[in-house]
C-alpha cells in the first residue's frame, strides 16, 4: 500500500552550461533502468529534458531483478544495456552514455558532455570516486593517480558503441550479480584498459560522485542566467552529471533544489510544476493523525481549527492519540460532537498508556489498513490557520511534505536542511536563507 505523508571566493573559468552547440549530439543514446517513477527518477528526467537530453529508460513497469543492493547487486543493469545497444555492437562511431537515474542529476547539456569526453582520448570513460567497493582487496591492483577520486564507480559512464558492447558482453553475468565489481575486475585487466582505453574521469570532468567528495564541491549561480551548477573547488572543474552515491543521497536532494533550472534567480521553479486539480467529484481518502503529546495553551482553538478544515470529513479517517491528561475534557467533547462525522475514527486516550513513537506508528498503520491515499500528521503545536491548507498540499502532487515552523527573529527552526554523519543536525549552506524567507 503506499500512500503520500503530509507533515505540518574561488575563481574558476566558467563556461556556459546550458550551451547545446551541435557536437553530434544526434549520434548519442542516452540511456538509464528504472523500475518505478519514483521521485527521483522523475527529478532525473527533467534536468534531463532542462538540457535537451532524450533519455531512454530499460526496465520500466517491470520488477526490479537486480537483488536488494543493500550489499552487493545491480548486474540486471548491465543486462538490459547490452542487449538494448546489439544493434550497435560494430558501431565505432555511436556514442553511449548510461547514468543511474534515482540519484542521478544532469548539469549539462550534452554538447559540453561529448566536448569534454573527446578531450580526455578515452574510448570507454567511467565516473571515479574516493572509496572503493565493494571488494576493497581490490585497492592495490588500482593503478595510483597523482590527483582526484581513485577508484571506478558504476553509475555512470560514456563511450563508442563498439567497446562499450565488448566491455558489457566481456564475462556472463548473472542479474544478481554486483555490476560496480563486474566493470572494476575488468578495469583492473591492464591489457583490456589499454586496448579499449578505458579510463576514470578522476578529475570530474564529466561525472561527479558525492560521497566521500562532499566537501570538494560547492554550489555556485552564473550571474547573467542565475542557473545553478556545481564546482569541484579541488579539482577545479564544472562537472556535468551528478551521483549521490552511497550515503551522499541527502545532500544530493539538498543540491537538487536548485540544479538544472530548478531554482532561478530566487524563484523555485520545480515547486510550480506538477501541480494538479483537486477532483471535487473524486476526492482522495486522507487518514489525519493529530497528536497531542503534552498540555498547550490555546488547545480550543486548535480544536476548532481541526473542525473548520476545509475537507468533507467523510473523506477522512480521523487518528487521535492523547497523551496529556490536562485536555481530556475538551478531547471527550470533540470525539462526542464529531465521533460519527469522520469516514472513520480511532483515538488512543491517556489511559491506553501508548507511548508517542508507538503512537506514530500506530497511525502510519492505520492509514494502510484504510488504503487511504495520504497520511496528513497535525501536532497540537500547530494551528491549521487556513483551512485551505489540506488541499492547498494535495494540489501540490509531492510524496512528502513538511512544515517549517519559525522564531521571530531568532535562527530557530524546526527545519534542519542537513545531516551530519552521526545523523543529527548540521547547518545547511542555504539554511538561514530559508528560515529567514530569503529562499523558498
Amino acid at each position: 500500500m503506499h500512500f503520500k505523508i503530509l507533515i505540518l571566493p574561488l575563481v574558476l573559468s566558467f563556461f556556459c552550461v546550458n550551451c547545446a552547440e551541435d557536437k553530434g549530439e544526434e549520434n548519442v543514446l542516452v540511456f538509464t533502468v528504472a523500475s518505478d517513477p519514483v521521485e527521483g527518477y522523475l527529478r532525473y528526467i527533467r534536468s534531463a529534458s532542462f538540457y535537451g537530453i532524450d533519455v531512454i529508460t530499460l526496465g520500466m513497469g517491470t520488477p526490479w531483478r537486480g537483488g536488494d543492493m543493500k550489499s552487493l547487486g545491480g548486474a540486471y543493469k548491465i543486462n538490459l544495456l547490452r542487449n538494448a545497444i546489439e544493434p550497435y555492437k560494430k558501431d565505432k562511431d555511436k556514442i553511449i552514455m548510461f547514468t543511474d537515474s534515482y540519484d542521478v542529476i544532469f548539469t549539462s547539456a550534452m554538447g559540453v558532455i561529448l566536448d569534454k569526453f573527446q578531450k580526455m582520448n578515452a574510448r570507454i570513460l567511467f565516473g571515479a570516486e574516493h572509496f572503493i567497493w565493494p571488494d576493497s582487496t581490490l585497492r592495490d591492483q588500482y593503478p595510483k593517480v597523482a590527483n582526484g577520486a581513485r577508484y571506478l564507480n558504476s553509475g555512470m559512464f560514456i563511450g563508442y558503441a563498439s567497446d562499450i558492447y565488448t566491455l558489457l558482453s566481456h564475462t556472463e553475468v548473472s542479474d544478481t550479480d554486483d555490476d560496480q565489481l563486474y566493470f572494476t575486475k575488468i578495469y583492473l585487466n591492464e591489457e583490456f584498459r589499454e586496448k579499449y582505453k578505458m579510463k576514470l574521469d578522476h578529475k570530474t570532468d564529466i561525472f561527479q560522485n558525492l560521497h566521500g567528495a562532499e566537501k570538494e564541491i560547492e554550489l555556485h549561480f552564473d550571474d547573467d542566467s542565475g542557473e545553478a551548477f556545481i564546482a569541484n573547488i579541488e579539482m577545479e572543474t564544472v562537472p556535468a552529471v551528478i551521483h549521490g552515491n552511497g550515503p551522499s543521497k541527502i545532500r544530493l536532494n539538498s543540491l537538487g533544489n536548485y540544479l538544472a533550472g530548478a531554482f532561478v534567480k530566487g524563484e523555485c521553479r520545480d515547486c510550480l510544476e506538477n501541480l494538479t486539480e483537486v477532483n471535487e467529484e473524486n476526492l482522495p481518502v486522507v487518514s489525519m493523525a493529530i497528536f497531542v503529546e503534552k498540555a498547550m495553551p490555546f488547545f480550543e482553538e486548535f480544536l476548532k481549527h481541526v473542525e473548520d478544515i476545509d475537507y468533507p470529513k467523510d473523506k477522512i479517517n480521523l487518528f487521535l492519540h492523547n497523551n496529556a491528561k490536562y485536555h481530556e475534557e475538551k478531547i471527550e467533547e470533540f470525539i462526542k460532537k464529531h465521533n460519527d462525522n469522520y469516514k472513520s475514527v480511532k483515538f488512543v486516550l491517556v489511559e491506553d498508556s501508548v507511548n508517542e513513537g508507538s503512537a506514530r506508528d500506530l497511525a502510519v498503520q492505520q492509514a494502510i489498513l484504510k488504503e487511504s491515499d495520504y497520511l496528513f500528521v497535525v501536532d497540537s503545536e500547530a494551528h491549521l490557520d487556513n483551512a485551505a491548507t489540506l488541499r492547498q498540499m494535495i494540489a501540490q502532487n509531492k510524496d512528502v511534505i513538511a512544515p517549517m515552523i519559525t522564531r521571530f527573529n531568532d535562527a530557530w527552526s524546526n527545519f534542519w536542511g542537513a545531516l551530519s554523519d552521526q545523523g543529527y543536525y548540521a547547518r545547511a549552506h542555504d539554511y538561514l536563507d530559508i528560515v529567514n524567507n530569503r529562499k523558498r
